[in-house]
């Protein structure tokens, strides 16, 4: 049987994910235009208009992070936890689906077309290992929640 967190770890957990989710919600939303290249004392943005459209999925979900992981920390219940983990994973699955889809960067102000080509792949080939490994993950999640929710047991 495999080692389960202790309830210190998963209060950290909670507490990381709550702390992160905040600063991101304030960054994209009211700092995003930082997101750029700097050089000669200007700044061009590495993010385009359609940036904008992708926060309608993202928002909620550190929003529901925020609250999912406040309800954990204040009722530790296993089936509770893991089942707000789970609907968060599929959020996050979405939430990567749709930046994917709508790509809202401009790599175009990078000087090198080589380079520019590259990040463009690299960065779309990063977010598609994120939406597998999110899916694999909520999978891997839902099995064990059915399989400890049947067998009555629970990890802790």
């Amino acid at each position: 049987m495999t080692k389960t967190p202790s309830k210190r770890s998963r209060s950290t957990e909670s507490i990381i994910a709550i702390v992160w989710s905040i600063a991101t919600l304030i960054f994209f939303n009211f700092f995003r235009d930082y997101i750029a290249i700097y050089h000669d004392g200007m700044r061009e943005l590495l993010i385009t208009a359609e940036f904008g459209k992708w926060l309608w999925i993202h928002n909620p979900l550190l929003i529901f992070t925020v609250i999912g992981h406040s309800i954990s920390l204040a009722f530790d219940r296993y089936i509770l936890r893991e089942s707000i983990l789970v609907f968060l994973t599929l959020l996050g699955v979405a939430s990567t689906a749709v930046l994917l889809s709508l790509f809202p960067f401009d790599f175009s102000i990078i000087a090198n077309a080589n380079i520019e080509k590259w990040v463009d792949l690299g960065l779309r080939i990063a977010l598609i290992l994120t939406i597998v490994a999110f899916s694999i993950g909520a999978l891997v999640s839902i099995n064990k929640l059915i399989r400890n929710f049947t067998s009555g047991t629970k990890d802790y």
